[in-house]
């Protein structure tokens, strides 16, 4: 599969050019994608969105061993899937095999001190002190004040210890891992299981949602791709996937998505 593909037509602002499997629907080999440093210089990113302007970010980010992100402050919703390593803060321990999420207001300092790679999804901007050097190139300088100091930074979810439930769709189960509840956002964020031969037809995105393949084969229209991968669903983009021999991928989904219409037949969990 391509990284790159001269058809960019309808992405939208910060995205960085994928390979277009459907219409509104752009699929990336991470593993083509070149790494950048970030202002810190102990850590690297391969970014399939970063918007500066809003904030956002989807992508990988590697730790050096040793190394720290530098006291930051998460003004929305911020996730990250740990695929090695660990990073500690003040509060808890988050190793690989689980997802990390961060709150509006979590201000906090992580370490990791074998090194750490995430996939992570930003949803809004992260701000550091003016003297200060973070890992988020989008990170904004200004006086970082901490008005809840006992809210836990961190929500820690290990995948493994979720249960997964059946989804209304034949070979393929779901694990909630965060529903945004107090968030005053209404999305999803899913591990979702398809066994060999698993297909979910048509599903009708309404609104924007990432999917992170982890490992596994993947048929997006008349495109396959195979972890580790992200697909950029936009919203109104209609979207038929299947599995040859089975995949895992974690879902970020800011909307339902209902296959041939029909609002029964949803694969996130709304």
């Amino acid at each position: 599969m391509n990284a790159v593909h001269e058809s960019q037509k309808g992405q939208s602002a910060g995205w960085i050019p994928g390979h277009q499997a459907l219409p509104g629907v752009y699929a990336y080999d991470l593993e083509s994608l070149p790494w950048r440093t970030t202002p810190r210089g102990t850590a690297r990113e391969k970014a399939v969105r970063r918007d500066e302007a809003a904030g956002l970010f989807l992508g990988l980010i590697a730790f050096d061993p040793m190394s720290r992100s530098g006291v930051h402050q998460h003004r929305g919703t911020a996730s990250s899937y740990f695929l090695s390593g660990e990073l500690v803060d003040f509060q808890c321990t988050t190793r690989a095999g689980a997802v990390g999420i961060n709150l509006a207001g979590a201000t906090h300092d992580a370490v990791t001190y074998g090194g750490c790679t995430l996939f992570s999804r930003l949803e809004a901007p992260v701000t550091i002190e003016p003297d200060g050097a973070a890992i988020h190139p989008h990170a904004k300088k200004t006086t970082v004040v901490n008005e809840s100091p006992f809210t836990p930074p961190d929500i820690t979810v290990v995948l493994d210890e979720v249960v997964p439930v059946a989804s209304p769709f034949a070979r393929v189960s779901r694990r909630a891992v965060f529903d945004y509840a107090g968030t005053g956002h209404n999305r999803r964020l899913c591990m979702l299981q398809l066994w060999p031969g698993a297909h979910l037809p048509d599903l009708q995105h309404q609104g924007l949602t990432d999917w992170f393949l982890m490992a596994g084969d993947l048929r997006i229209g008349d495109t396959r791709v195979a972890g580790p991968s992200v697909v950029v669903i936009e919203p109104g983009s209609r979207v038929d996937v299947s599995s040859t021999f089975g995949c895992s991928l974690l879902a970020w989904a800011e909307a339902p998505a209902h296959a041939g219409g029909d609002p029964a037949l949803e694969p996130y969990g709304f």
